[in-house]
């Protein structure tokens, strides 16, 4: 018994390791043409041989149907028989609301610098996109033109920034003067460490256990305190 039960230890370090250095590959497709859109994500891993694709269906909105109205109900029939609604706040739920604010940047800053580790480990060997735009107005188009380029240029800078750029990006804007046509492509190809992932993971548990841990042990201590 002892023998197998080392055996399965040992075989499930092996696998965490194997799987730990493996690399993930992540290509995502997304093209548009007039009506016709097609969005999807392939995962390949193990040197292509596991592959796994995500076909995204993407919600038209029919523009003939009617549209969906929220009517809040509340009718006032005299205006001098309403009374308004006041609000008391005392200093205790003023100091409570500094806190929870104090509280919530500290969540979002925290999980951004773990986001910001493991995206330093995710490398970019393919950026393409790809636009033909136009309205008809050749005003109209130039404008929407410079604001596809300063699109672009931003998300690229973004991604360079953040992560690792390891190829010339391929952008290409088209503009059409004298009609009406929307049409755009664009692939990214990502590549990280499984490890990497797990790794992350495994950090953002582990700091949602521990605040989760240190708010038990806040009310513990409160209800000591209460009931001496």
């Amino acid at each position: 018994m002892l023998k197998i039960a080392v055996s399965i230890v040992v075989a499930l370090f092996l696998l965490i390791f194997v799987l730990s250095v493996m690399k993930l590959s992540i290509t995502i497709l997304f093209q548009h043409a007039q009506d016709d859109d097609e969005w999807k994500i392939t995962f390949r891993t193990l040197f292509g041989i596991i592959r796994y694709t995500i076909h995204i269906p993407l919600v038209k909105i029919e523009t003939e149907s009617p549209g969906i109205v929220i009517v809040h109900n509340k009718t006032v029939k005299n205006i001098s028989e309403s009374k308004p609604n006041r609000s008391k706040y005392t200093l205790e739920d003023i100091i409570d609301s500094f806190q929870k604010a104090k509280e919530f940047v500290r969540h979002v800053v925290r999980l951004n610098a773990i986001i910001k580790k493991f995206l330093r480990h995710i490398s970019i060997t393919k950026f393409e996109w790809q636009t033909k735009i136009g309205t008809g107005d050749a005003a109209a188009t130039g404008m929407i033109v410079g604001l596809g380029w300063s699109l672009k240029y931003s998300l690229v800078a973004l991604f360079s920034k953040y992560m690792k750029l390891q190829t010339s990006p391929c952008l290409m804007i088209t503009p059409s003067f004298h009609e009406a046509i929307s049409e755009t492509k664009f692939v990214c190809m990502i590549h990280f460490r499984i490890g990497h992932a797990m790794l992350a993971g495994i950090r953002v548990v582990k700091y949602w256990r521990d605040y989760h841990l240190s708010e038990i042990k806040t009310f513990v201590t409160q209800q000591t305190n209460e009931s001496y």
